[in-house]
């Protein structure tokens, strides 16, 4: 189990950093916070298309990743 400790912690590095690199790679948008919640723009909210979408999706499929390892490393007995 100790060792299994270490290979998920390893995980959740590699996670964490990937995540940070993907979130820095997308470009920022226009509009705030604050457009999106109360609809300022609206015309293009959730459509993603290109590299954006893709780019979208892995932050996704990262950061689903991420949270799994972070509950299973409060699982797994050091």
């Amino acid at each position: 189990m100790f060792v299994l400790f270490w290979l998920v912690l390893f995980l959740f590095i590699l996670a964490s950093v990937a995540l940070t690199a993907v979130v820095l790679l997308q470009e920022p948008k226009q509009a705030g916070l604050g457009d999106g919640l109360t609809g300022g723009s609206g015309g293009d909210f959730g459509s993603a298309g290109g590299t954006a979408g893709g780019l979208q999706r892995l932050t996704i499929y990262v950061g689903v990743a991420w949270a799994g390892l972070a509950l299973l490393l409060q699982i797994i007995p050091r």
